[in-house]
C-alpha cells in the first residue's frame, strides 16, 4: 500500500491510500468538529436528512436510482466520535471503473452525486424541506430510543455518562430526544453552514485510481473552502481513587455490570502498546476474566474489558444476577491488581499478544478499517502504521505491562439492575 498526501486547500486535506487489494474504492469524507451537546443532535439529524435525497434528486426513489445506474454505488452519511471530537462523515462506495462492462467512469459520477450530497441539499425558502426533516426526526428518535433494548449497550452508556459527568465524552453522537424535537428546518439549515465552512476536512479515499486523478475529482466535485486547519484535543484524566457507585432499575432479569476505570494515558502515549496488552491480558479468551471471574467462579455470564485510546477509559462489563455485585467487583478487582503486580503467565501474555497482533492484521482485511485506522490517528496528529503498532507488541514485556497497569485506577462502578433472580 503506498500513501500520498495532498492539501487541497488551507484545513481541506487528501489522503489516497492505493492498493490493488480491493475491487471497489472507497472514499470517506470527515469533518472533525468539537463534540458538544448543543449541536451533535442537529449534526445526527443533518447526516439523515442529506442521506435522503439532494436538491437534483429530491426524492428517496430518485436518489436510489442515480445511485444503481452507478453499478449500484453506495452514498451514506453518518456521525462518530474519536474522544471529545464528532466526526459528521460521508461515504462513497463504489466498484473499480475496470470492472465495468461499458467502460463507465463510476468514481467521477459516484464523487459527482456526493459533492450534489453535500453541497446542494433539497431546500424550501432557504431552509431544508420540512416533510423531510420530520419524516428524518421519527427516524432518529427510534434509533436513539432503540438504545434501552440494547441493555448491554444503555449499561455501558450510562456508565460512561456518569463517569464523565462533566465532560465532553459524555455526549452521545445520536443525540438527545429533547433537543431532536425543538430544532426548526431553518435553525438545521444554519448548524449545517456553520458546520460546512468552519471545521477542518478530511478526506480519505482507498482503490486503485491513479492518486492524481483522486486529487483532480476532489477539486472538481468537493469544493470545500478554505478554513482554519486545527487539531481538536481530549482530555484524558487519570483517576483520584474515588469511587462513584451508581445503581439503575432495568426490566431485565440479568443485570448488567460496568466498572470504569481511568488509566492516565492515550494513544498519543508512547508505551500505550503495554497499556492495549493489559487489557488483552484481562479480555482475550484464555485470559484473566475469562478463565477466572466467568470460569472458575461463575459470577457472569460474560465479562469483557472495553478500552477506549483516545479517552483513556477502561471499562469492564459484565452480565451478573444483582446480588452477585459486591462479589464480581471484588473479583474482578483482583485480576486487575494481578496485572500491576505483574502477576501474568506466560501463556496469558502469548494469548494476548496473539490476540493483538490478530486485530492489527485483520486491519487490512477490509478498506474501512484501515481507513478508520488512519482517520483516528492522524486526527491527533499521530502518523503510525498498524505494522509498527505489531512490532512493538512483540518486543512488550511483563514489566511494561505492569507498570502501566499500576495507573489503572477505579473510577464509577454502574450497575443496570434485573429484577429478578432466576431466569
Amino acid at each position: 500500500m503506498v500513501i500520498k498526501d495532498y492539501n487541497l486547500r488551507e484545513g481541506v486535506d487528501l489522503t489516497v491510500l492505493s492498493t490493488e487489494k480491493f475491487k471497489s474504492n472507497l472514499m470517506i469524507v470527515e469533518l472533525r468538529c468539537p463534540l458538544r451537546k448543543e449541536t451533535a443532535t442537529h449534526y445526527s439529524l443533518i447526516t439523515n436528512v442529506l442521506s435522503r435525497c439532494c436538491r437534483k434528486y429530491p426524492t428517496l426513489r430518485e436518489f436510489n436510482v442515480a445511485l444503481e445506474e452507478l453499478y449500484a454505488a453506495d452514498l451514506d452519511a453518518y456521525v462518530s466520535k474519536s474522544g471529545e471530537v464528532q466526526k459528521v462523515c460521508f461515504k462513497l462506495s463504489c466498484i473499480e471503473n475496470s470492472y465495468t462492462y461499458d467502460g463507465a467512469d463510476v468514481l467521477a459520477g459516484g464523487m459527482r452525486l456526493l459533492g450534489e450530497m453535500i453541497f446542494n441539499p433539497l431546500l424550501e425558502d432557504g431552509a431544508f424541506s420540512a416533510s423531510v426533516m420530520e419524516s428524518e426526526k421519527k427516524n432518529l428518535k427510534e434509533e436513539i430510543e432503540a438504545l434501552k433494548d440494547d441493555k448491554a449497550r444503555l449499561a455501558l452508556s450510562r456508565c460512561i455518562k456518569n463517569m464523565c459527568a462533566d465532560e465532553a465524552f459524555s455526549v452521545t453522537t445520536a443525540g438527545d430526544t429533547e433537543i431532536l424535537q425543538s430544532i426548526s428546518a431553518s435553525e438545521l439549515k444554519t448548524s449545517y453552514d456553520e458546520l460546512l465552512k468552519s471545521y477542518p476536512v478530511s478526506i480519505y479515499f482507498m482503490g486503485r485510481e491513479a492518486p492524481e486523478k483522486v486529487k483532480e475529482y476532489c477539486d472538481r466535485y468537493l469544493p470545500f473552502a478554505p478554513r482554519e486547519k486545527r487539531l481538536f484535543n481530549t482530555e484524558v484524566k487519570k483517576g483520584t481513587g474515588d469511587v462513584k457507585y451508581v445503581t439503575e432499575p432495568t426490566d431485565a432479569v440479568q443485570s448488567r455490570l460496568c466498572m470504569g476505570f481511568r488509566t492516565g494515558r492515550s494513544i498519543k502515549d508512547d508505551d500505550y502498546v503495554a497499556l492495549l496488552l493489559a487489557c488483552d491480558v484481562l479480555g482475550s479468551p484464555s485470559g484473566k476474566l475469562f478463565m477466572n471471574v466467568r470460569e472458575k467462579l461463575g459470577l457472569c455470564y460474560y465479562c469483557s474489558p472495553m478500552l477506549d485510546g483516545v479517552k483513556g477509559l477502561l471499562i469492564v462489563s459484565a452480565g451478573i444476577f444483582a446480588e452477585n455485585r459486591k462479589k464480581a467487583e471484588e473479583a474482578i478487582l483482583q485480576q486487575i491488581e494481578a496485572l500491576k503486580k505483574g502477576d501474568i503467565t506466560e501463556r496469558e501474555l502469548k494469548s494476548a499478544k496473539a490476540v493483538a497482533e490478530s486485530a492489527y492484521k485483520e486491519i487490512y482485511d477490509s478498506a474501512s478499517s484501515i481507513i478508520n485506522w488512519y482517520s483516528a490517528r492522524r486526527g491527533l496528529g499521530l502518523d503510525i502504521s498498524p505494522e509498527e503498532m505489531a512490532a512493538r507488541i512483540k518486543n512488550t514485556t511483563v514489566e511494561d505491562i505492569a507498570r502501566v497497569a499500576r495507573d489503572i485506577v477505579p473510577d464509577t462502578f454502574y450497575m443496570l439492575e434485573g429484577g429478578a433472580a432466576e431466569c
